[in-house]
């Protein structure tokens, strides 16, 4: 039987969390050759995240990895990657916006590449996020020559021992983590394969890191962490 984690990083999510897990289980009771666990790497939540968590832990099968400080999207990501014992990760995010129909046939190709990735044709976010994917991947693509149409889609399916011998290359985005997941894979010569998904629109909510009025200090900190992955020695 293979084994599969699915890592959730989350941050005030209090009204989506469950929602996304219930899903998800849901939909995995179909594919009962997998032993799947869910590592939800909870991120400093003021909201009541928390609390809920710890209330539907035994109900989910969780494990969750909980700090009380902030660490970044990135930082949860990767505590989740150290913390999986399986086979296969499934890396999403716990907004809702992934679909898990989309799963089956990322499960059926999970050998054709080292990494496989989404990609969200039809893409559920804010203009302003979208004009500035559309620009950040143009610099992306100098820096790392790649031919996916999506590098930062947040729906990636990958090895634990694939991605666990890089991972302190994995520290130079803090908000946009897969544009430098990614940008690692392509340094390290590791096959990638795209898939498109749908995209749905937020379950509740609001983005908790992509504001408008953050947009432009996001995109320099990331930039200057794409300069420093390409040019790093590790």
């Amino acid at each position: 039987m293979e084994t599969l984690t699915i890592v959730l990083p989350v941050h005030n999510e209090k009204d989506t969390i469950e929602h996304v897990l219930r899903e998800w289980t849901e939909m995995l009771q179909s594919h009962d050759d997998i032993q799947n666990q869910f590592i939800i790497c909870e991120d400093g939540s003021t909201d009541g995240t928390k609390e809920l968590l710890k209330k539907i832990k035994d109900k989910y099968n969780l494990i969750l990895n909980q700090k009380e400080g902030r660490r970044g999207y990135g930082g949860a990501v990767m505590d989740g990657i150290k913390d999986a014992t399986s086979t296969y990760i499934l890396s999403l995010d716990s907004d809702g916006q992934c679909d898990p129909n989309d799963f089956s046939k990322f499960w059926k190709r999970r050998d054709e590449a080292d990494i496989a990735i989404g990609w969200r044709v039809n893409r559920a976010d804010s203009i302003h996020r979208k004009i500035y994917s559309k620009s950040f991947k143009t610099f992306f693509k100098m820096l790392f020559p790649n031919k996916l149409h999506d590098p930062s889609a947040p729906f990636v399916l990958y090895k634990k021992s694939t991605i666990f011998p890089h991972l302190d290359q994995l520290t130079y985005l803090k908000e946009g983590f897969w544009w430098g997941f990614i940008g690692m894979a392509v340094k390290n010569n590791l096959s990638l394969l795209e898939l498109p998904i749908n995209h749905k629109l937020r379950h509740s909510g609001e983005t908790q890191v992509y504001h408008f009025k953050k947009i432009t200090s996001i995109a320099y900190r990331n930039l200057k962490g794409l300069v420093k992955l390409k040019f790093s020695k590790n």
